[in-house]
């Protein structure tokens, strides 16, 4: 999942904005406004209900969608990039392990900087995660 939330990307797939969600659903833009920024988790059942009006489902389908889209971000970085080194993966799999057995919250782990300050390539991609894991075994280790 890209450096965007998961209501954006939400929309994205749906092809619409939150002015036409706000438009179809009767919702007002300024909620819609706040709550790309918030987790799925926090998100009004009134929000959700506009969410699945405007594109056809059902409250728990747009739901659904939305959680699989918010995941680990850690996790739907590497998804995107299948191409990585694998013995990088492997290490990050086992520091992920640490870093839950931490209590470390990773869910505010974002990769907007490496999608807003160039293009994703292979290269780039491996420097970001190589990065990440030097910033994530300091952050364990200093818990220890």
């Amino acid at each position: 999942m890209a450096g965007k939330q998961a209501l954006e990307l939400f929309l994205e797939k749906h092809e619409l904005t939150r002015y036409r969600v706000s438009k179809l659903a009767g919702i007002q833009q300024s909620t819609l406004n706040d709550a790309v920024s918030r987790s799925i988790n926090t998100l009004s059942v009134k929000t959700i209900q506009a969410l699945a009006m405007a594109t056809g489902q059902s409250a728990g389908q747009a739901l659904d969608e939305l959680l699989k889209l918010e995941g680990n971000p850690i996790i739907n970085f590497i998804q995107a990039h299948p191409w990585l080194n694998k013995k990088l993966i492997e290490d990050f799999e086992d520091l992920l392990i640490k870093a839950h057995e931490s209590g470390l919250n990773l869910k505010t782990v974002t990769f907007n900087r490496y999608y807003d300050e160039g293009p994703d390539t292979n290269e780039r991609a491996a420097v970001a995660l190589d990065n990440l894991k030097t910033q994530l075994i300091d952050m364990i280790d200093d818990l220890k």
